[in-house]
């Protein structure tokens, strides 16, 4: 195998590695996201129960 040869395969390999790490990154950043709204909808939805709670008495 060529020096040539080698160098590229290392190089694609690294790409590889940090596509990997950014999607890896991206993913968290999405469910960090996703769980965050999560929360406020739960949070809206114990403030909509108060509230229907408040009216029922």
């Amino acid at each position: 195998v060529s020096t040539e040869v080698a160098q590229w395969n290392v190089d694609k390999v690294a790409t590889i590695r940090a596509l990997r790490e950014d999607i890896k990154a991206k993913d968290a950043k999405i469910m960090h996201l996703k769980g965050e709204k999560d929360l406020e909808k739960n949070k809206n939805g114990v403030l909509i129960s108060m509230v229907e709670e408040i009216d029922n008495h």
